[in-house]
């Protein structure tokens, strides 16, 4: 179990099917559980998981073609290449969190929560991987969480352009294609059993998640429903995150609620506010 101190609170985060411990905290936030948690709040959770028991000549020819083709293209053509990179290098992260931030700034969403993800890397448990053009350059950064059996795509971030770009973002989009297939055969081969792309959106109205799902499912897989649960374990965590809840509702009442949400933010913050979204993380 990770332990978080915020402002007012310490946050337990326990992933997937792991157990928390006895560690004292005033709430723990699972994340994507198989089923809710007893004496819990639960949200529902949409995911597409990628089954990596499976062989890679398995996996590719479950891959869409035109995917495949943009995975092609990217080496062959564009001759990007892939590579692991050390996340406890600050150097990269902190140019990881500078694309991140001037993303998140032009969709009006919330920065990189470092410490977050600091959490990850002291732990051992955040991947990190980057394609780069002939040159050098980054076109892609892509974080991982690794857990004991299943790993999820976080974010991927790439550089901004001052001004439009179309031939720089389809060689983006090939690289980002790249760049998940080779996280992907990177896991597999250290033994993981899944890999999870970090949120499906269910719904039928937002262009630009439904392209998200689109990308996503162009590399196979299967969507699945599971559970974020908040389980509150003092008075003190309820009467703070009853309070957050009833503000997050009074923003969202008076239409100042961020139109951007992400899973690298502080639950405490936002409380489920994003979970008619199913908090699809902004990776691509």
């Amino acid at each position: 179990m990770f332990i978080y101190q915020s402002r007012f609170l310490i946050r337990g985060e326990v992933w997937f099917d792991d157990e928390q411990d006895d560690a004292p905290v005033d709430w723990i936030y699972y994340r994507q559980r198989p089923s809710p948690v007893a004496r819990a709040r639960s949200k529902c959770f949409y995911t597409l998981l990628i089954d990596l028991a499976k062989s890679p000549e398995q996996l590719r020819s479950e891959t869409e073609e035109k995917t495949v083709q943009k995975i092609e293209a990217a080496e062959k053509n564009d001759r990007t290449r892939w590579e692991r990179c050390e996340p406890e290098d600050p150097k990269i992260m902190d140019e990881v969190e500078r694309m991140w931030n001037e993303s998140a700034a032009a969709r009006n969403s919330a920065p990189l929560d470092r410490p977050w993800v600091n959490k990850l890397i002291e732990a051992g448990a955040l991947e990190l991987s980057a394609t780069k053009d002939a040159a050098g350059r980054v076109l892609t950064y892509h974080l991982s969480y690794v857990g004991k059996n299943r790993a999820q795509d976080l974010i991927v971030v790439s550089p901004s352009s001052a001004l439009p770009n179309t031939a720089l973002r389809s060689r983006i989009n090939r690289a980002n294609c790249l760049g998940h297939w080779q996280t992907m055969l990177a896991l597999k081969g250290r033994g993981l059993r899944h890999y999870d792309f970090g949120g499906w959106y269910p719904g039928n109205t937002n262009v630009r998640l439904l392209g998200m799902n689109a990308f996503k499912k162009g590399f196979g897989g299967q969507v699945v429903r599971e559970f974020d649960c908040q389980e509150i374990r003092t008075v003190k965590g309820w009467i703070v995150l009853t309070a957050a809840r009833m503000f997050q509702r009074v923003r969202l009442l008076h239409g100042t609620g961020g139109r951007g949400t992400s899973r690298l933010r502080n639950p405490e913050n936002q409380i489920h506010a994003a979970a008619k979204n199913c908090e699809v993380s902004p990776a691509f």
